[in-house]
Formats: C-alpha cells, structure tokens, sequence
C-alpha cells in the first residue's frame, strides 16, 4: 500500500513503507525523478525533513537502489 510523503514541494504519491519494521522509506525515482536527482546530490549524513501521512519526522538518504530505481531513505535510530 502506498503512502504520502512530502519532502520539501515534492508530495509522493507511491512511496513504499518497509513493512516490517516501517524503519524504511523507498521512492520510486521513474515517477519522482526531480526529486529524485535532488536526493542524488545530498550527503548521506544530511537529515530530511519529511511528513509521512501528515506526520512530521527526520529522515536520512539510506541507499539508491538501481535494481529498482528508488531511493531508500531510513528514520534514524
């Protein structure tokens, strides 16, 4: 099932939420590829500002997976 998530102007409609641990978010870049090269070019230590479903929370470019072609971001620990 897909979430919102909203980083910045960007709402993305078809996030994906880890759901085993909801620890981890993943945006698909082939619907989201402004955003996407925007993630590209921050540091892996910067922490994003995001709202999942409404809710605020900080979270930290995780890894860029090209088999899917989404960006993983995880919340921190």
């Amino acid at each position: 099932m897909g979430h919102v998530v909203k980083i910045g102007r960007y709402e993305i409609i078809d996030a994906e939420l880890d759901s085993d641990n909801l620890q981890t978010v993943s945006i698909p870049c082939q619907t989201n590829p402004d955003l996407s090269y925007q993630l590209d070019g921050w540091d892996h230590d910067t922490s994003v500002p995001a709202w999942i479903d409404g809710e605020p929370v900080d979270l930290q470019i995780g890894h860029y997976d090209k088999q899917q072609d989404q960006w993983v971001l995880k919340k921190p620990a």
